[in-house]
This record gives C-alpha cells, structure tokens and sequence, in this order.
C-alpha cells in the first residue's frame, strides 16, 4: 500500500483514476459526451482527454460556483477548446441541450449532491432523453460499503455533511423507467490512500474537506488511519 503525502500527487492519483474510468465505461475518440453535473470538471477534463480533438463534451451544472476552478483544470489538462459549459439544472435541460444530441451521457457523482431526492429519477430521464439510441447512459457514484477504516472515515464525511446516497437498486429501478435497457453496476477499486496531513486539507478536488466540525467528529480516527477515496460502483444502460 502507497500513501499518497502531498496534494499534487492526491490530484493526479485522482485525475488518472477518471481518466481510466472514462475509458473502461465506453468513451471513445470522436464522441460527443454529456457530462451532467460537472463540479470543478476532474471528470470532464478527463472524458475531453479521451474524446480528443475529434470528440466534444458538454459539461453541465446548476451552479457556477466552481466555474474558474472548473476552467483552469480545462486549462491544466489542455482541453479548454473541447468543452462547452452549460449553466442549467439536469432535472430540465431542454431549452439547452437538444434530444438525441450525445453518444454517451454521463455523470460522477452527481446523485450524492442532490437535496431532493425525487430529482433524481428526473435527471436520469433527461440523460436518457438527451442520449441517441443505441447510446450508453452512465452513472458513477460512490460506493459506501466501507471495506476498512480509512473509507469508512472518507463515507462517514459525506454523510455526515448531508450528502444524499441512494440504493444500488433505487438507481437502476431509475434508469428502467427512463427506458434504458441492458442495465449493468460494477464496481471500480481506486487503491487511493492518502496520508492523515492531506486529509487535514480542504481538497475540493478530491471532495475532502477539513474544517472544526471534521475534527471534532474524524480528527482523531484521521490522526490515526488516514483517508482511503472509497470504490466506486457504475450504473450503465443503454438506449434502444
């Protein structure tokens, strides 16, 4: 086991995480990829990479909050040029994003951000709607079956903030109802370990934060066993 100690390589562990994960759910040169609820864009940098020149992405959030952030890591990773940025809420994208109009349609962990649960059969039926048929719809949330004591502490953050999780099957029941077929989970170890020092930053890229609250709940168990970025679990289908 590598323990990551500084930042920088927590970033990179965590870029070349997404870029392989882009690969491995179906991304491919030439695509046109919708990433809905693109965050600070480590996902959408990574799917542009894999797209490449010939490919396009258009990344879409309901907050322009990290949009500068979102914007240097384009710039970081050299892909600026490849990227639309759509400022819209996922649950009704059809004032800006036409049917039919993607290859694939994805997201990284979207659902956990949600304050209302019923939205998300509602983005789901967008991606669906927004994807050409014979197309691949692709979810990728965090898995929260802890299997040690540095994921369980990275889950326990989430939860503790406020974060919504949803069942394996309340996401697939989902994608059923948009009509999606040939529905598939799997899961994705990430072997990301990162020190008890990095964890004790505010690593928004890596959706890790540190703050009073943290340390009276986790400070010790981080003193102790540091953080583990927790397995992944995709949910692919695929529109007929």
């Amino acid at each position: 086991m590598w323990t990551i100690t500084n930042s920088k390589s927590l970033e990179d562990a965590i870029f070349n995480l997404k870029l392989k994960l882009a690969r491995e759910i179906g991304a491919k040169r030439g695509m046109t990829v919708v990433d809905v609820g693109c965050g600070q864009g480590g996902f959408t940098a990574s799917v542009a990479r894999t797209v490449g020149a010939s490919g396009q992405v258009i990344a879409v959030d309901d907050s322009d909050e990290y949009l500068a952030e979102f914007t240097a890591r384009l710039d970081r990773y050299k892909v600026k040029e490849k990227v639309t940025f759509v400022h819209k809420d996922a649950v009704n994208l059809k004032s800006v994003v036409s049917d039919e109009v993607a290859d694939m349609v994805v997201s990284y962990r979207l659902l956990e951000e949600l304050r209302r649960r019923e939205n998300m059969a509602k983005i789901v039926k967008e991606m669906a709607r927004i994807v050409k048929k014979d197309g691949k719809v692709c979810l990728t949330e965090l898995s929260t079956k802890a299997r040690n004591k540095a994921e369980e502490i990275y889950i326990r953050l989430h939860k503790e903030s406020g974060d919504c999780f949803f069942r394996p099957d309340e996401i697939v029941e989902a994608m059923k109802n948009a009509k999606l077929t040939k529905i598939q989970t799997k899961i994705v170890d990430t072997n990301i370990w990162f020190s008890p020092e990095v964890a004790k930053q505010d690593l928004g890229f890596a959706q890790v934060w540190f703050d009073e609250a943290v340390e009276r709940s986790l400070g010790l168990l981080i003193e102790r066993y540091g953080m583990k970025y927790p397995a992944l679990q995709t949910f692919s289908g695929i529109k007929v």
